[in-house]
């Protein structure tokens, strides 16, 4: 289905490049296709899909936007024609998942997967999440279209060894077995605000651990696992952004959740900790509801991930 005649000027195509050397990175590669996003905002995307190493996604920008060139469309849903094009890509033969982008985020009209206003932060996020319920979708499908197993006519069932336990039998276990309460590791120098902290996990039923540096947050979480860390950027000897990059070049930390909370708030230090990896960016002073659903959602998220 071809675009509507009256949209193809105002859409033209941009071409944007992407990173070199990628030949010898095993990740998963997604191709992400720009649909009217503006300078600003196709500026910023470059520059995190380039330097976002630590992602288990590696995503590139599409050098075209022609049938199968691209994995993932982005439009900009506030750019002239924006609704009509994602619907016209929606519609197409085989079409591919559609990002909108925008400012909508109400109950009534309904939301944008990924808001202007924290485009930079919740971009890898976004993106994350379209790739792997696109994989879930592919699974059930195949799931579905394998033949049934055959079936014995008798089993003896006195004579048949027990049968070896499998990941399904495991995972079955866990979830019957008590859980405990999820603990959050708090990383911040002042005392006060790691007390706060700790107050308000309480209040949410977690648990909560603070320590006053980054070294000291490694040499615990070698040793005890937690749910989600919050991390304070100025901090001595290593900051919150180099703690946050060596959290997710560890493989058995990177699911953790890692929730930058600063009173930094200027677009380089987001874009900073995005790059660094965090999941979430919290601007000192925040209130107790931002607190309540950044930690709802970050521990929904990490849920799920278990439950893949």
């Amino acid at each position: 289905m071809p675009f509507p005649e009256h949209l193809r000027a105002s859409w033209g195509v941009t071409e944007m490049g992407h990173p070199g050397s990628a030949a010898l990175d095993p990740r998963p590669r997604y191709r992400v296709a720009n649909f009217g996003l503006g300078h600003k905002l196709q500026r910023l995307m470059e520059i995190v899909l380039r330097h976002a190493r630590h992602n288990q996604y590696r995503f590139e920008l599409a050098p075209s936007r022609g049938p199968g060139e691209y994995d993932i469309a982005m439009v900009d849903m506030t750019a002239r024609g924006g609704p009509e094009v994602a619907n016209t890509l929606r519609r197409l033969p085989q079409a591919r998942p559609v990002v909108k982008v925008g400012r909508r985020n109400d109950e009534v009209r309904g939301h944008d997967d990924l808001l202007q206003s924290s485009f930079t932060m919740n971009l890898l996020a976004t993106l994350n999440k379209v790739v792997e319920e696109r994989l879930m979708t592919q699974a059930a499908a195949r799931r579905q279209s394998a033949p049934p197993a055959p079936r014995l006519r008798s089993i003896d069932r006195a004579a048949t060894p027990p049968r070896a336990a499998t990941d399904g039998d495991m995972q079955d276990t866990v979830t019957q077995l008590p859980t405990r309460r999820p603990r959050v590791l708090v990383v911040d120098d002042s005392p006060t605000v790691r007390r706060q902290l700790a107050v308000a996990m309480h209040r949410m039923g977690l648990d909560s651990e603070g320590v006053s540096s980054a070294r000291e947050a490694l040499d615990t979480l070698a040793t005890r696992r937690y749910e989600l860390v919050f991390v304070d950027v100025v901090m001595p000897e290593m900051d919150g952004y180099q703690l946050t990059r060596e959290i997710k070049r560890n493989k058995m930390l990177r699911p953790m959740p890692v929730v930058i909370l600063t009173s930094r708030s200027s677009p380089f230090d987001l874009a900073r900790g995005a790059l660094a990896g965090c999941n979430s960016y919290l601007v000192k002073p925040v209130s107790l509801q931002s607190l309540r659903e950044t930690v709802a959602r970050q521990l929904h998220r990490s849920a799920r991930r278990l439950t893949l």
